[in-house]
C-alpha cells in the first residue's frame, strides 16, 4: 500500500490545524470519512483582518510566538491574575476540501478588543459511524470581580466533564461524585450507542483536607468550590503549583448507553484496589479507552503485582472488561514487565496497546496484540523492524481496524541516548508485515517535486517585510498515527518545517514594551508597507522550526518515494554498519492528550 497526504496543497502547505493555533494533531476518524483533529496552543496576537490576509497571501504556514504557557504562563498570571485564560486545546474536523474547521463547544462570553476569546479546553477521543463525537470539555471561563480590596480572578464551573457532540449539539454530563467539580470523560462509542470512559468516585486519601487547607490559607476570598475546581488567580509563593484536581480523585472505568442526548444505565466496569493503608495518598484509578460492537471494553487499571499490598508493587495493567469479567494482561511473575495499557480493540476482538519491558536496564514501551477471544492472557509482540527478534525500539499501538491493520508510533534511532525520534507505523497482523509510514508515502507527500528524472525538495520561498526573501526546504515527517479506517485511511500527525514571524508586545498606546507588561498585547511586527517581518539569525538566515500538523493519509495508486532519507531505516542501518540483530541493538527478548486520559 502507498499513501498520499490529502490535506496538502500545491504550495506544500499542510492544512492540519485551525487559524491562530500553533499545533495540530490527528485524533480519530470513522469509516464514513469524518476525520477529527486537536489544535493546541492559542496565539497571543489578535490579528487584524489585514494582518491575517497578509499571512494568507503568503500561501504558506508561519510560526507566531505562542501564547505563554507553562512557566511563562505562571509568571504572567502572577503579575496579572485577571489576564484572560485562553484555550490551549480545541477540536476541529475537515471539510470536503480537507481544510480544518473549528468545532465550537460553547458560545464565548469574554470579549477583548471586540473579539470573542476562546477559553474552553476540549478534546474529542472517538466518533461513531453515525457521527456522534465523544470526549471531554471544560466550561467557559468567567470573570469574578474582586471585593473589599481582593483581586479579581477568572473561574470555571468545571475543569473536565464528559461530553457528546451529536448533530452539532453539545451535551455535558456531570459525574455522580461531583464534589469540587468531579471529573469524567467519554473515550469511545460503538455503533450501538454504548459509550465507555471514566468518572470520579471519590477523593484519594487526604486530598480533601489538602484542598480545604490550601484554599483557606491562600484563597480565602475565593468560594471553596471555585478554588478547588478550577480558577486562575495569583499563585502562592509557598507552592510551585496550584491545586491540580486531575490527580485528586479516584477514577473508575464506566460504561453507559447513549441515545437522544442522554446517558443512561451507568455501570462501573472494574473494581479498583483499595488503598494500602489509611495514610496511602496515592490515587487508585481504572479507565476504559475503547469498545467494540460486541461490547468488549479495553483500558487499564491500577493493580498490585501478585496481590502484594506494597507501594513498590503498584502497577498500571492493560485490562479487558468482558462479560462482567476483568482480565488483567500483566504477567505478574515477569519482573521485566512494568506498566501497560490496552488502547484499542476491533470488532474481531483483537486488542492493541503497549507493555513496558526491561531492555538492559532501560524500560521501553512495546506494542502488543491480544486476542480477547482466547482463554488465556498471552500477548503477541511483533518484531517491528527486526525479522527475528523483539527490538528495543519503544512503540505504542493506538488504533486497529477490522482488517487487523494496526497503527501507532515507534522510535527510529538506534542510539540509546534520549530522546529518540519517533515515526508512525503500520502493522498488518494477518501477515506480520511492519512498515514505517514514511516509507509508504509518495514523494510529493514528503515535500519533494520532480526535477527532470530526479526528486528534489520543494523550495519554500516567501517574501517578508523589508523585501526580505527567504528560502528553505519543505519537510514533512509522519511521527505518529492515531487511528485507521477499514478502507485504510489513516489519521496521523506530522512534523512540518515552517518559518517564524517576529512579534512584539505593545501597550494601550501602541508603544513597544517588555513581555508580560500588564495590559500589553502581542502583535505581528510589520515593515513600513505593512508586510510581516520574518525572524532571521545573525547571518540573515531564516529561523525555522518543526511544528505538528494533523495529516490525512489516503491509500493511492502512486508509487512509494524512492528517495532514501537520513531518518529512514535503510540510512540508519547503513550508518551503524550492521543490521538489526543481537549485540548493538537487541538487548533482551520479549519476557500507554495516553492517548485518552488527560491528567
Amino acid at each position: 500500500v502507498v499513501y498520499k497526504i490529502e490535506n496538502i496543497d500545491e504550495f506544500y502547505k499542510v492544512n492540519g490545524t485551525i487559524q491562530n493555533s500553533r499545533g495540530g494533531v490527528g485524533t480519530t476518524l470513522n469509516d464514513d470519512g469524518i476525520v477529527l483533529g486537536s489544535a493546541s496552543g492559542t496565539f497571543a496576537p489578535f490579528l487584524t483582518e489585514d494582518q491575517q490576509q497578509l499571512l494568507t497571501d503568503n500561501r504558506t504556514d508561519t510560526i507566531l510566538v505562542q501564547l505563554s504557557t507553562g512557566a511563562e504562563s505562571s509568571i504572567n498570571q502572577d503579575r496579572n491574575p485577571t489576564k484572560i485564560p485562553k484555550s490551549n486545546y480545541s477540536i476541529f474536523d475537515f471539510d470536503d476540501n480537507n481544510l480544518p474547521q473549528f468545532l465550537k463547544i460553547f458560545d464565548e462570553v469574554i470579549l477583548n478588543d471586540s473579539k470573542n476569546v476562546l477559553t474552553v479546553d476540549s478534546h474529542a477521543f472517538d466518533i461513531s459511524q453515525s457521527g456522534v463525537i465523544v470526549g471531554t470539555t471544560s466550561s467557559n471561563a468567567y470573570l469574578v470581580e474582586g471585593s473589599s480590596g481582593d483581586q479579581a480572578f477568572y473561574a470555571y464551573d468545571f475543569g473536565q466533564r464528559a461530553m457528546v457532540i451529536d448533530n452539532g449539539e453539545v451535551k455535558v454530563f456531570t459525574p455522580e461524585f461531583s464534589q469540587y467539580g468531579g471529573q469524567s470523560a467519554l473515550t469511545a462509542i460503538n455503533d450501538k450507542g454504548v459509550v465507555v470512559g471514566y468518572a470520579s468516585t471519590g477523593f484519594r486519601n487526604g486530598a480533601k483536607k489538602t484542598i480545604d487547607d490550601r484554599c483557606l490559607e491562600f484563597y480565602s476570598h475565593v468560594p471553596s468550590d471555585v478554588c478547588a475546581s478550577s480558577f486562575r488567580g495569583p499563585r502562592p509563593v509557598k507552592y510551585r503549583r496550584r491545586i491540580n484536581m486531575a490527580v485528586e480523585f479516584n477514577l473508575q472505568a464506566y460504561q453507559w448507553e447513549y441515545s437522544n442526548g442522554e446517558l443512561t444505565n451507568a455501570k462501573p466496569l472494574g473494581l479498583v484496589p483499595k488503598p494500602i493503608t489509611d495514610t496511602d495518598t496515592s490515587a487508585y484509578n481504572s479507565v476504559a479507552l475503547d469498545i467494540n460492537n460486541n461490547d468488549v471494553v479495553v483500558g487499564r487499571s491500577i493493580a498490585f503485582r501478585n496481590d502484594t499490598k506494597e507501594f513498590n508493587s503498584r502497577v498500571n495493567v492493560a485490562t479487558i472488561y468482558k462479560e462482567g469479567r476483568t482480565i488483567d494482561l500483566m504477567d505478574h511473575d515477569n519482573y521485566d514487565w512494568r506498566d501497560s495499557s490496552a488502547n484499542a480493540i476491533n470488532n474481531n476482538g483483537l486488542a492493541v496497546g503497549y507493555m513496558e519491558q526491561n531492555f538492559g536496564g532501560f524500560f521501553r514501551k512495546k506494542f502488543f496484540v491480544y486476542d480477547t477471544n482466547s482463554q488465556d492472557s498471552t500477548l503477541t509482540f511483533p518484531f517491528d523492524f527486526s525479522k527475528t527478534s523483539v527490538t528495543d525500539f519503544a512503540s505504542t499501538a493506538h488504533g486497529i481496524n477490522d482488517k487487523n491493520q494496526v497503527v501507532g508510533s515507534i522510535e527510529i534511532d538506534v542510539q540509546r541516548t534520549r530522546p529518540r525520534r519517533s515515526h508512525g507505523f503500520l502493522y498488518n497482523h494477518n501477515d506480520g508485515s511492519f512498515s514505517d509510514l514514511n516509507d509508504l508515502m509518495t514523494c510529493e507527500s514528503k515535500g519533494y517535486v520532480k526535477s527532470g528524472s530526479e526528486w528534489k525538495k520543494f523550495q519554500v520561498e516567501v517574501t517578508g517585510g523589508d523585501g526580505l526573501i527567504i528560502n528553505y526546504d519543505a519537510n514533512i515527517s509522519v511521527v505518529d498515527a492515531s487511528n485507521i479506517a477499514d478502507d485504510g485511511t489513516i489519521i496521523a500527525t506530522a512534523l512540518v518545517t515552517l518559518q517564524r514571524i517576529k512579534t512584539q508586545w505593545v501597550d494601550s498606546e501602541g508603544k513597544v514594551v517588555v513581555a508580560f507588561t500588564e495590559g500589553a498585547i502581542q502583535q505581528i511586527v510589520v515593515d513600513a508597507d505593512g508586510n510581516p517581518v520574518f525572524s532571521v539569525n545573525a547571518d540573515g538566515e531564516p529561523i525555522t522550526a518543526q511544528v505538528p500538523r494533523a495529516v490525512i493519509l489516503k491509500p493511492t495508486q502512486g508509487e512509494a518515494c524512492s528517495v532514501i532519507e537520513d531518518d529512514s531505516q535503510n540510512a540508519i542501518q547503513e550508518r551503524q554498519g550492521a543490521g538489526l540483530g543481537f549485540g548493538a541493538l537487541i538487548l533482551s527478548v520479549v519476557g500507554l492528550f495516553v492517548r485518552r486520559l488527560r491528567r
